[in-house]
């Protein structure tokens, strides 16, 4: 406990970005030490609330992993997590930098709002750290390709939370488009759902709830006074923190619009998009939107919001168009025409997607093998580019050209600002 304190006074004393970046590199050491106590793999978890409370208590369950530590700004958050791992207090952190220091801890699993991951990725990858990064990656575009630099610099594993490429569904569905079962590829339609919560029509500033360390929680964002309805999961629609459904529910299935097209590395070369803002409220992000995307060869991806919500059976899904056919796939069903489609098989000799089943398993058997996840780093920083390129189009109000390769906007200075944002000091990627 008391070096635990004495960490916290020297982060208080201004060292807040350096003493992570100073740590060593270390190398895991259940995953390669011979003479190692145990053979599973050593986990911390960094955010707690929903999405990382449900990855807590998946991962408690893999036979291969063990969790040690558990870290949230919030208390409450904290103190459920430590009590479903079954750890005492001293394994348990409101400071992600405290507990990246530990040297017994091998990967860990970052479930932060949007604004945090590129920021905690980073220095976890720094730090030796294996990372499973929940979707979307990263919170902009010139985040995305630092991160992606890190996870390379490293020699580190990084699976993005984008667990549908975990899906026989969705693999069987692209791997048809893949091999030319719908002919030609000429359009992909994507739909996502709307909102999944009601705008505050009225809200009021409060101090934070004691527990809750809400500058830590802000980080890199710009100060906005503590609203109740705009932190715990209603950060989504605030854009300091997040951009809604686009890249909530658009990191799904854009995602899995670039695996089917077999665009993973690279993206569209032109958006357009307009969208419909909240006239009053708390919420900032657009609630109807509708995107194009034109890829290199001439494909368009349509995007735009569905109306059904999103635990309506079309709530979100994709469908891909060919000259001889289409496919259909969404988390609850796989349709295709002609319906014999449905029962093809794809050979050994054909294109063959990564082939998961357990998107978190998948995870740590790669931290093992040190082989390329199902949803890399790379991955998840294009598919997360392709929603903030949308975004970006739709706050200007223009056609946009963009170039893939460097990862820049043709001949567009201020679409190019958008690419990144200015961080609240200390924080610095």
């Amino acid at each position: 406990m008391g070096d635990k304190l004495s960490r916290r006074s020297l982060l208080q004393k201004g060292l807040a970005v350096g003493a992570v970046y100073a740590f060593p590199t270390i190398v895991p050491c259940s995953v390669f030490g011979a003479d190692a106590p145990s053979n599973k793999i050593t986990m911390g978890f960094i955010g707690t609330g929903s999405q990382g409370f449900d990855n807590l208590r998946d991962f408690l369950h893999k036979r291969d992993c063990r969790i040690v530590a558990v870290c949230d700004v919030d208390s409450a958050h904290r103190l459920r997590a430590r009590k479903v791992a079954r750890l005492d207090n001293d394994s348990s952190y409101s400071d992600f930098r405290e507990m990246l220091a530990r040297d017994d801890i091998d990967a860990v699993a970052v479930s932060t709002p949007d604004h945090w991951h590129a920021l905690i990725s980073i220095a976890a990858a720094k730090a030796g750290k294996d990372v499973y990064c929940e979707k979307p990656l990263v919170y902009s575009v010139a985040e995305g390709r630092a991160l992606c630099d890190a996870v390379k610099r490293y020699g580190r594993i990084l699976q993005t939370g984008s667990h549908q490429r975990s899906d026989n569904k969705f693999r069987f569905a692209c791997e048809l488009v893949c091999n030319g079962r719908i002919g030609k590829l000429h359009t992909i339609k994507v739909e996502i759902p709307r909102n999944s919560r009601p705008n505050p029509l009225k809200w009021n500033v409060t101090a934070p709830p004691k527990g809750l360390d809400y500058d830590l929680w802000l980080g890199p964002a710009p100060y906005r006074p503590y609203v109740e309805q705009g932190c715990h999961y209603n950060w989504h629609f605030l854009r300091d923190f997040g951009s809604g459904q686009l890249t909530n529910w658009g990191a799904h299935m854009l995602d899995i619009a670039q695996w089917g097209k077999g665009t993973d590395s690279t993206g569209p070369v032109e958006v357009s998009g307009t969208g419909e803002f909240p006239k009053d409220g708390l919420f900032e992000t657009p609630q109807v939107y509708d995107i194009k995307y034109t890829y290199a060869d001439g494909v368009n991806m349509l995007c735009q919001t569905t109306q059904t919500d999103e635990t309506g059976d079309l709530g979100a899904s994709v469908r891909f168009e060919g000259s001889d056919g289409w496919v259909f796939v969404s988390r609850y069903a796989i349709d295709a025409n002609p319906k014999s489609l449905l029962r093809d098989t794809i050979k050994p000799e054909e294109i063959r997607l990564i082939r998961s089943i357990d998107h978190r398993q998948n995870f740590l058997e790669c931290v093992r093998s040190r082989s390329k996840p199902a949803a890399d780093a790379e991955t998840g920083h294009r598919s997360a580019s392709v929603c903030h390129l949308g975004g970006i189009a739709i706050l200007l109000g223009r056609k946009l050209k963009w170039n893939p390769a460097n990862e820049r906007f043709v001949d567009d200075a201020q679409a190019n600002r958008m690419l990144s944002r200015p961080m609240r000091s200390p924080w610095r990627v």
